[in-house]
């Protein structure tokens, strides 16, 4: 009869000891889910839509307080960073109104067709195409960065009119030229060697308000051949330009 008693005490103590741990590990768990849900964190977020490729702005993010379960790792907790050296702009996926900033969803370039377009806008800038024939242009030495002077050619309309040659000193408009890109007869990038390295296509930037220069190169590209003549270097479109191939070529 004790043996039986003693058994059945013994299951029950099983049987308890197993409800209890159930329960604690229960409890437990049902805590830390609650806390995770009800703890709250300041993250930065949108105060305003962030439209894909532009820049992020300090009137366009707040902080505001979310729960700890639904801030992603790449979540931000300070405006400060956002605006301190590097300059941040949004990826293909912008944000909306609320939406909390993650750093895998900003970028430190805009070199982007998107986002090139929207900086032309930002800083006031145009871009214009001009066809020229590189080989006879310094060929490579015409690239992003350089700074040229344009020389065009007219032919005279009859064969005993003389050509006409036209440089910076009879039209000012043609010097100092900032070259930005570089493409071959099919938009694409020049290649090392071989035809394809023959670039046609040079991209200038310039002012918005240059529409008197950007109309004449245009003009002077229709009505005779132009020839660019390196006299400057500016590093930082060269760097620029390098990085969006790096970028490019690591995809």
């Amino acid at each position: 009869m004790r043996k039986i008693i003693r058994r059945r005490w013994i299951k029950t103590m099983l049987v308890g000891g197993v409800f209890i741990c159930i329960f604690f590990s229960t409890f437990s768990l049902n805590r830390m889910y609650i806390k995770k849900n009800t703890d709250m964190v300041t993250v930065v977020v949108a105060a305003k839509k962030i439209n894909a490729f532009s820049a992020v702005n300090p009137d366009q993010v707040t902080l505001e307080k979310r729960p700890k379960s639904v801030v992603p790792n790449e979540a931000l907790f300070e405006t400060a960073p956002l605006f301190l050296g590097k300059r941040y702009y949004a990826s293909e996926l912008g944000f909306g109104p609320g939406d909390i900033l993650r750093l895998d969803r900003l970028t430190t370039t805009q070199n982007n067709s998107p986002g090139n377009l929207i900086a032309l806008a930002e800083e006031n800038k145009m871009l214009v195409a001009v066809n020229s024939n590189l080989v006879k242009s310094c060929a490579n030495m015409v690239g992003p960065g350089a700074v040229v002077n344009a020389i065009v050619i007219v032919k005279g309309k009859n064969l005993n009119d003389p050509d006409k040659v036209i440089g910076p000193g009879e039209d000012a408009r043609l010097a100092d030229l900032l070259v930005v890109d570089k493409k071959n007869a099919d938009a694409a990038e020049p290649a090392q060697k071989g035809r394809d390295a023959i670039p046609a296509v040079v991209t200038l930037i310039m002012d918005r308000d240059n529409l008197d220069t950007a109309k004449a190169l245009v003009q002077y590209n229709e009505t005779g051949s132009v020839y660019l003549l390196p006299v400057g270097f500016k590093g930082d479109v060269y760097l620029a330009t390098r990085a969006v191939l790096s970028e490019g070529e690591s995809k």
